[in-house]
Protein backbone atom coordinates (compact mmCIF):
# COMPACT_ATOMS: atom_id res chain seq x y z
CA UNK A 1 0.00 0.00 0.00
CA UNK A 2 1.52 3.59 -0.77
CA UNK A 3 0.03 6.56 0.69
CA UNK A 4 0.56 10.46 0.62
CA UNK A 5 -1.10 13.66 0.77
CA UNK A 6 -2.17 15.76 -1.88
CA UNK A 7 -2.82 19.46 -1.51
CA UNK A 8 -3.95 19.04 1.98
CA UNK A 9 -6.38 16.37 1.61
CA UNK A 10 -5.66 12.90 3.12
CA UNK A 11 -5.83 9.93 0.69
CA UNK A 12 -5.13 6.92 0.82
CA UNK A 13 -4.20 4.82 -2.58
CA UNK A 14 -4.95 1.25 -2.27
CA UNK A 15 -3.26 -0.74 -4.69
CA UNK A 16 -5.27 -3.82 -6.55
CA UNK A 17 -3.40 -6.53 -8.67
CA UNK A 18 -5.69 -4.47 -11.88
CA UNK A 19 -6.84 -0.85 -10.19
CA UNK A 20 -5.59 1.75 -8.37
CA UNK A 21 -7.90 3.25 -6.95
CA UNK A 22 -7.87 6.22 -4.60
CA UNK A 23 -9.98 7.20 -1.78
CA UNK A 24 -10.62 10.32 0.51
CA UNK A 25 -10.11 8.98 4.39
CA UNK A 26 -12.42 11.77 5.10
CA UNK A 27 -14.84 10.19 3.33
CA UNK A 28 -14.73 6.25 4.66
CA UNK A 29 -17.74 5.74 7.30
CA UNK A 30 -16.59 2.32 8.04
CA UNK A 31 -14.58 -0.70 6.87
CA UNK A 32 -15.54 -4.49 7.34
CA UNK A 33 -13.13 -7.32 7.13
CA UNK A 34 -14.51 -10.53 5.86
CA UNK A 35 -11.77 -13.21 5.72
CA UNK A 36 -8.99 -11.51 3.22
CA UNK A 37 -11.07 -9.03 2.08
CA UNK A 38 -12.29 -5.87 3.12
CA UNK A 39 -15.09 -3.36 2.47
CA UNK A 40 -14.67 0.30 2.40
CA UNK A 41 -18.08 2.04 3.23
CA UNK A 42 -17.85 5.90 2.24
CA UNK A 43 -20.05 8.82 1.81
CA UNK A 44 -23.04 8.59 -0.71
CA UNK A 45 -23.77 4.59 -0.25
CA UNK A 46 -20.46 3.93 -2.28
CA UNK A 47 -18.86 0.86 -1.23
CA UNK A 48 -15.08 -0.85 -2.56
CA UNK A 49 -13.94 -3.58 -1.89
CA UNK A 50 -10.13 -4.92 -1.70
CA UNK A 51 -8.92 -8.07 -1.74
CA UNK A 52 -6.59 -6.78 1.85
CA UNK A 53 -7.09 -7.71 5.39
CA UNK A 54 -8.64 -5.19 7.95
CA UNK A 55 -5.32 -5.81 10.01
CA UNK A 56 -3.29 -4.18 6.22
CA UNK A 57 -5.39 -0.86 7.10
CA UNK A 58 -5.07 -0.90 10.66
CA UNK A 59 -1.66 1.06 11.65
CA UNK A 60 -2.10 4.06 8.77
CA UNK A 61 -5.86 4.35 9.75
CA UNK A 62 -5.79 4.83 13.50
CA UNK A 63 -3.04 7.80 12.80
CA UNK A 64 -6.01 9.01 11.39
CA UNK A 65 -8.15 8.57 14.20
CA UNK A 66 -10.05 5.41 13.46
CA UNK A 67 -11.07 2.84 15.49
CA UNK A 68 -10.68 -0.84 15.66
CA UNK A 69 -14.11 -1.94 17.95
CA UNK A 70 -14.26 -5.41 16.36
CA UNK A 71 -12.40 -8.12 14.81
CA UNK A 72 -14.49 -7.02 11.56
CA UNK A 73 -15.26 -3.41 11.48
CA UNK A 74 -13.06 -0.16 11.84
CA UNK A 75 -14.99 2.72 12.43
CA UNK A 76 -14.59 6.61 11.95
CA UNK A 77 -15.85 8.20 14.83
CA UNK A 78 -16.64 11.52 12.87
CA UNK A 79 -19.72 9.44 11.81
CA UNK A 80 -21.61 7.55 14.65
CA UNK A 81 -24.95 8.14 14.62
CA UNK A 82 -26.21 6.30 17.60
CA UNK A 83 -24.42 4.36 20.77
CA UNK A 84 -26.36 1.01 21.58
CA UNK A 85 -25.51 0.33 25.10
CA UNK A 86 -27.70 -2.81 25.67
CA UNK A 87 -27.29 -4.38 22.64
CA UNK A 88 -23.11 -3.37 22.21
CA UNK A 89 -23.09 -1.69 18.79
CA UNK A 90 -22.88 1.52 17.08
CA UNK A 91 -24.74 3.23 14.47
CA UNK A 92 -22.98 4.70 11.40
CA UNK A 93 -24.59 7.65 9.41
CA UNK A 94 -25.29 5.62 6.71
CA UNK A 95 -27.18 2.95 8.62
CA UNK A 96 -24.76 0.25 9.22
CA UNK A 97 -24.47 -1.52 12.19
CA UNK A 98 -20.63 -1.76 13.98
CA UNK A 99 -20.78 -4.47 16.61
CA UNK A 100 -17.99 -3.65 19.53
CA UNK A 101 -16.42 -6.71 21.10
CA UNK A 102 -16.36 -6.11 24.75
CA UNK A 103 -12.70 -6.46 24.56
CA UNK A 104 -12.67 -3.22 23.08
CA UNK A 105 -15.52 -1.69 24.27
CA UNK A 106 -12.71 0.64 26.18
CA UNK A 107 -11.57 1.99 22.80
CA UNK A 108 -14.57 3.73 22.74
CA UNK A 109 -14.61 5.91 25.82
CA UNK A 110 -13.81 9.52 25.45
CA UNK A 111 -15.49 9.50 21.50
CA UNK A 112 -18.85 8.06 22.17
CA UNK A 113 -20.84 8.30 25.69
Amino acid sequence: MKTYQQKGKDTLLILNQRTVKKILINNVILLKGNINYTTFYLEHGVERVVARTLKFFEPFLETHGFLRVHRAFMINPNFVKEYNHEQEFLTMSNGQKAIISRRRKHTLKGFVE
